[in-house]
């Protein structure tokens, strides 16, 4: 599946939480999408929250007793995760739809799940031990790169219709009913809905929602004084109140709070 790149998934508070963050997005036409480097400080709270983004993350703790990876499928709503104060962890992110050529199973299966990386890759026990050891941010990533190219095999060739609809839902912004996309495509909204789930892991309202969402707190972080009740009309919000509850759902917070994370 070949995703367009007018969405970028992101998880803000990885970023706004944490020090020593760093990022890069990745150079390649395949599917991933960005590599970030953090550590969580000893003296703040262990939890952060993850934003709904519908993709997964590979997160591999780096430091401490015990090198770990484990994948990370989107989650629903805003949820807090547990990460270790003081550890350095490393995160290769996904486009949306992608990651199935290297975790070859339907990606329904890790939505709202951690999973250790080994349950699903036996040969990743090596790839984890050898990013841990690495010195670098650069020498992680191109750890990670040439596993990566190493273990992907040719796609089915299933997840045409896929693809098309995720760059539909992109190009959209999110602004798009799946009855649109049911009369774009002449298909139903159950088969839609199911090859979607499938292949992306949430459903393509959820995941509508979820584009939109993420372009609203990108817009919000580069510039902060937008008007809630402009951005909720320009995004095909009901109203700014509808715009600030799905806000809070994603992100635990108000975007008024989350701006004030950004200070």
């Amino acid at each position: 599946m070949n995703v367009e790149k007018a969405y970028m998934p992101e998880q803000p508070f990885f970023e706004l939480s944490t020090e020593s963050y760093f990022s890069q997005l990745a150079m390649s036409d395949g599917g991933l999408a960005q590599y970030y480097s953090f550590i969580v400080a000893l003296d703040v709270d262990k939890h952060i929250v993850a934003v709904p983004d519908g993709t997964v993350d590979i997160v591999i703790q780096c430091s401490g007793n015990q090198p770990d990876g484990q994948v990370c499928g989107s989650v629903k709503k805003g949820r807090q995760v547990e990460f270790k104060p003081g550890i350095l962890y490393f995160g290769a992110r996904f486009f949306p739809g992608t990651a199935d050529e290297l975790l070859q199973c339907p990606l329904d299966q890790f939505t709202e799940q951690q999973i250790p990386l080994t349950d699903v890759h036996r040969s990743a026990e090596e790839l984890v031990e050898r990013i841990s050891l690495a010195e670098s941010f650069g020498d992680r990533i191109k750890l990670f790169e040439s596993f990566y190219a190493q273990q992907i095999r040719k796609r089915s060739g299933v997840s045409t219709l896929v693809s098309y609809l995720i760059d539909k839902i992109n190009r959209a912004h999110g602004d798009i009913r799946v009855g649109d996309l049911v009369e774009d495509t002449g298909y139903s909204v159950r088969y839609i809905s199911g090859l979607f789930s499938r292949a992306v892991g949430i459903s393509p309202k959820l995941y509508s929602r979820i584009v939109r969402f993420q372009r609203c707190f990108g817009l919000l972080r580069g510039h902060d004084a937008l008007s809630y009740a402009n951005l909720a009309q320009d995004n095909g919000y009901y109203d700014q109140a509808h715009f600030i509850n799905e806000f809070r759902e994603f992100s635990l917070c108000t975007p008024a709070q989350a701006l004030g994370a950004c200070a």
